[in-house]
């Protein structure tokens, strides 16, 4: 009786320990998101509110960035992971080969001119290539124009980076955007 008793406990034993190291390896993939981050370009602004814009967009025969999808849109409250996965989304849909009008884009976003458009809102930009996920925090011109704070690279993230990790790093650098 004994022996079947300390069979049973021994069964039960290695049941739960299966199980747990199973539930261990999920929560383990569930945590690393989005391992796999596709080539591409977003530009990610955000207004006084905190809402975000993502436009995806390619780069034309004269390197003139130009949207390639319509905008992402994100209306506060949101989190850092869903931001990041709005990101790694942008930057799939931006090598969709297609061009978007000036006049498209306006529309998708409600204004009539760019510059309207960017009034008081601070942009990042998001580059994913062979270096890894670039980020670069802009400064917005009179004009309605941005260009980068800093040459060359700003921040560089690695490709396999979580979606929070990579929309908290997207949130920090735009607040030294200008």
């Amino acid at each position: 009786m004994w022996v079947l008793a300390g069979f049973v406990i021994c069964i039960v034993a290695i049941f739960l320990y299966v199980r747990i190291k199973s539930n261990r390896k999920q929560n383990f993939n569930a945590n690393r998101d989005n391992i796999n981050t596709s080539s591409g370009n977003v530009s990610v602004f955000t207004d006084k509110k905190g809402n975000i814009d993502i436009i995806p967009f390619s780069l034309d025969k004269l390197k003139r960035g130009k949207a390639s999808e319509y905008p992402l849109s994100l209306k506060t409250p949101y989190t850092a992971a869903e931001l990041g996965a709005s990101v790694r989304k942008g930057l799939l849909l931006s090598s969709s080969g297609k061009m978007l009008e000036s006049e498209e884009l306006m529309k998708r976003l409600g204004f009539y001119a760019w510059k309207d458009y960017s009034a008081g809102k601070k942009s990042v930009s998001v580059i994913s290539n062979d270096d890894g996920i670039v980020l670069n925090s802009t400064i917005r011109y009179s004009d309605g124009s941005y260009s980068f704070r800093f040459s060359g690279y700003e921040k560089i993230l690695p490709k396999n980076i979580s979606d929070e990790l990579l929309g908290k790093e997207v949130l920090e650098l735009m607040k030294v955007s200008k």
